[in-house]
């Protein structure tokens, strides 16, 4: 018997989804609230905001609970995907060019995470330290 176990590269994708989802967050709120940009007070811009947070938690949770399960990692994966195109077309349409920049590099994670090798397979045997 095989067991999953997390490759540096898997979580490494997963980080950049993080830290792209946390520049969105700032970009997104700073828009929101910034009387200057046409945006501000928007609902759009609302929305965008709590996009950008629930991507922010999602990837949070890739990034950092090993215990997740094949499910529940790709739903994750699949709401994260949904979450970059719908952040990244709200973008557009706000004319919010950093914010698309920073769904580039939430997807390029995203691909990252994706890419083959990375996930490792151990024996059980090797797992519990038994030769």
């Amino acid at each position: 018997m095989t067991g999953i176990v997390p490759n540096p590269k898997r979580r490494t994708g997963a980080l950049v989804v993080l830290v792209a989802a946390a520049a969105g967050l700032a970009i997104a709120t700073f828009n929101y609230f910034w009387p200057g940009n046409g945006i501000h007070g928007t609902g759009g811009a609302l929305l965008v905001v709590i996009s950008s947070a629930l991507m922010m938690g999602a990837a949070a949770a890739l990034a950092f609970a090993d215990g997740l399960g094949r499910g529940l990692r790709g739903t994750l994966l699949l709401l994260i995907a949904l979450d970059i195109i719908g952040t990244g077309v709200a973008a557009y349409f706000l004319e919010a060019d950093l914010l698309i920049a920073a769904m580039a590099g939430a997807l390029i994670g995203w691909i990252m995470h994706l890419l083959p090798g990375s996930v490792a397979r151990v024996p059980r045997a090797a797992q519990r330290g038994v030769s």
